[in-house]
């Protein structure tokens, strides 16, 4: 797993760094059936947060992945990278991480 490093000048930006990366772990490490490329969406708003995962293997894509992860961490984790983001002025909507194995991770936000 390869995630971009963050300048270090801005902790905030450094501190989303370590955030996208416990995040990305939780959720490879619980995804139960292996898989070749996963995609990630999450919508989080007052209180709620919608997800979504789709795992690719041997080329078929599944919305209905069998996961094991804590769901509270993993909201703790995106809530906490998602006021980093407000924190400066740039407050995103939904995030999606995108990763095939042997490369890098993709991370976009959805303003």
């Amino acid at each position: 797993m390869k995630i971009p490093n963050p300048p270090l000048a801005d902790t905030s930006v450094a501190q989303d760094g370590r955030l996208l990366e416990e995040i990305f772990s939780l959720i490879e490490a619980g995804i139960t059936q292996g898989y070749d490329a996963l995609r990630y969406e999450a919508e989080l708003g007052e209180g709620y947060m919608q997800e979504e995962l789709t795992v690719e293997k041997e080329g078929r894509e599944s919305t209905d992945a069998q996961r094991d992860y804590n769901g509270a961490t993993l909201y703790r984790l995106l809530k906490e990278l998602k006021q980093n983001a407000v924190n400066r002025g740039e407050p995103w909507q939904a995030i999606k991480l995108s990763y095939r194995r042997g490369e890098q991770v993709k991370i976009n936000y959805v303003y």
